[in-house]
């Protein structure tokens, strides 16, 4: 069965515009093809309009990152947005700010981001080409440790070490056949739990970490008990030294040390797991995604358990605001957390949503039609959490 690479917003989106570009090109003449690593990303005055994949918070100023490289920041709440000046062209999928100036951003074609300024310029860090690297040369390595450990087993473990070996040598051709489609592999989601230490991860387990401010990014899938590859959408701290990855098919990694080791919970979900969120205490912490599916845990994620969500629709984005979180998805989805069950808000228009923050006065919504704001009824919360 063929495995897409993801099944979020952002290539939602991507597959969309690919499938009605190439309706007409039968008659066309093909033109030279666009490195999008190397295209810095349109300017416009329409650029908060693109359809956007990830909202955060930068101290008191709002950051989102879309289509076509686009990244805008807001000084005023959502009100005005102004347009970043981006090196690349990519979709771009997720950001994270451990500080006010300091943030990194990710998305397709293994590209990685950094801003200095609060995310008014935009500066390369690592790419898809590097990534393919690194992958090949632990995808060899993996073969060649295949290989010994079956030249040195037991008849009773023969099987098992021509199955791993075998599995290896798939895994390999995979690698050396995405190096030869070029840096095509996306990421989907970054953390950094101060501005040194950081993690991107993506697409059949890519999982990249840099202790250095992101000078030097180094393999981390070699240590993930991922053995499939599945794909991975975003990381969470709930405490520290507690760490969460989310991934395809309800899967969850977790380190208690900081990142060094790591242990895997399967089967949560039968659908990707897109997004984690925590209460400001850090009292329950929630995955969520595919089919609407929500768990719990009380436990920093060692315990889950699945609640009711009310919904169907896949769920991408969370804003957190005081004691109050919502999660924001398809079809417009809006869902608030009350008590132990989430309230389903009216959706005015449905349009797709993958993030969300709260301003001072209300919501702004990041989706398939760009950033918008919504005031926030009397009662309901409205102060932004850092």
């Amino acid at each position: 069965m063929t495995r897409f690479p993801l099944a979020t917003l952002g290539v939602a989106a991507a597959l969309a515009v690919a499938a009605s570009a190439g309706a007409g090109l039968a008659q066309r003449t093909a033109a030279p093809p666009i490195d999008l690593l190397e295209t810095p990303a349109p300017q416009s005055p329409r650029a908060a309009g693109q359809m956007m994949n990830g909202l955060t918070r930068a101290g008191e100023r709002l950051v989102a990152v879309g289509a076509r490289g686009t990244i805008v920041y807001s000084d005023d709440d959502g009100r005005s947005w102004h347009q970043a000046a981006v090196p690349v062209a990519v979709m771009l999928t997720a950001l994270h700010f451990p500080t006010p100036r300091l943030g990194w951003a990710v998305g397709h074609d293994g590209v990685i981001l950094h801003t200095q300024d609060g995310g008014v310029t935009w500066q390369r860090q690592f790419d898809g080409h590097q990534a393919n690297i690194q992958m090949l040369v632990w995808a060899k390595a993996q073969v060649e440790r295949a290989r010994q450990a079956l030249a040195a087993a037991t008849e009773g473990q023969r099987q098992a070490a021509e199955d791993a070996l075998a599995a290896a040598e798939d895994s390999l051709a995979g690698f050396e056949q995405s190096v030869g489609f070029g840096p095509s592999q996306p990421f989907m989601g970054v953390w950094f739990g101060d501005p040194q230490k950081g993690y991107a991860v993506g697409a059949f387990g890519m999982a990249f970490v840099t202790r250095d401010g992101g000078r030097q990014w180094t393999l981390l899938s070699d240590r993930l008990p991922n053995p499939e590859g599945l794909h991975l959408y975003a990381l969470s701290a709930p405490a520290p030294g507690v760490l969460l990855i989310a991934g395809e098919r309800g899967l969850l990694l977790r380190s208690s040390d900081g990142g060094e080791r790591w242990q895997a919970q399967t089967g949560l979900a039968e659908g990707g797991l897109y997004g984690l969120a925590s209460l400001a205490d850090g009292s329950r912490l929630f995955a969520f995604g595919f089919d609407g599916v929500v768990l719990q845990s009380s436990d920093l994620g060692q315990r889950w358990q699945a609640i009711d969500s009310g919904t169907r629709s896949a769920l991408y984005g969370a804003a957190l605001a005081g004691s109050e979180l919502i999660l924001v998805g398809n079809n417009g989805t809006r869902l608030r957390l009350t008590g132990n069950r989430f309230e389903t808000l009216p959706s005015p228009d449905g349009r797709p949503l993958g993030g969300a923050a709260f301003g001072k006065d209300g919501w702004v919504l990041a989706g398939w039609g760009g950033l918008t704001r919504e005031p926030t009824r009397p009662g309901a919360g409205g102060e932004h959490h850092e």
